[in-house]
């Protein structure tokens, strides 16, 4: 039985109410709705508060979960993403409205030409300091795939704003991983 498969299974076991299912299901994906929690900004000492938030929105979508638009992890990763900015709206973190056409954006998908002898530790670290105003459409568009587009709905803010919050964040981000990877830094710059 494949990954999914078995997460199906799981997922029928908690919309029949055993108490046994939630708890392996949350086991199962902790680790990796803490990972998005972390990459969002959330400050340590907030995650379990998220975290709660999460996985209660989570069981209470199950029966929303088709298995046939998207794998569970897909889905999961949606809600967790959604919730994040969502209770960081609710502390209203404000994005100031940026009408800079000047900046020039290097469109790239290119996560895959990042050199594996970079050590991803340190750069989470790194990355995970990038100031509150930048960190959320740097992972939106960066790590997840968000349009601008999708971005400015999802924040509600206008696309030139995201894609100005964007190249700020590129900015700060090539500074900060240049400090702390000096040369290996160069085949990790074509990413941001």
């Amino acid at each position: 039985m494949n990954t999914n498969q078995q997460n199906i299974e799981l997922i029928k076991a908690c919309l029949k109410g055993t108490q046994s299912a939630f708890k392996t299901l949350y086991n199962e994906f902790k680790g990796y709705v803490y990972t998005i929690c972390v990459r969002y900004g959330v400050a340590e000492h907030e995650v379990k508060d998220y975290m709660q938030i999460i996985f209660s929105e989570v069981f209470k979508s199950l029966s929303k979960y088709d298995p046939q638009k998207a794998q569970f992890k897909t889905w999961l990763s949606r809600i967790t993403i959604n919730q994040i900015l969502q209770q960081k709206r609710k502390r209203k973190i404000n994005y100031v409205e940026i009408d800079d056409a000047s900046n020039s954006l290097i469109d790239s998908n290119h996560l895959e030409h990042i050199d594996i002898r970079i050590d991803e530790n340190k750069i989470h670290e790194v990355l995970s300091k990038m100031p509150e105003k930048y960190i959320s459409v740097f992972n939106l568009y960066i790590v997840d795939g968000y349009s601008h587009k999708e971005i400015s709905k999802k924040l509600n803010i206008p696309e030139n704003t995201s894609r100005t919050l964007l190249h700020r964040g590129r900015i700060w981000a090539i500074k900060m991983l240049k400090q702390h990877l000096g040369d290996n830094l160069m085949q990790f710059k074509n990413v941001l």
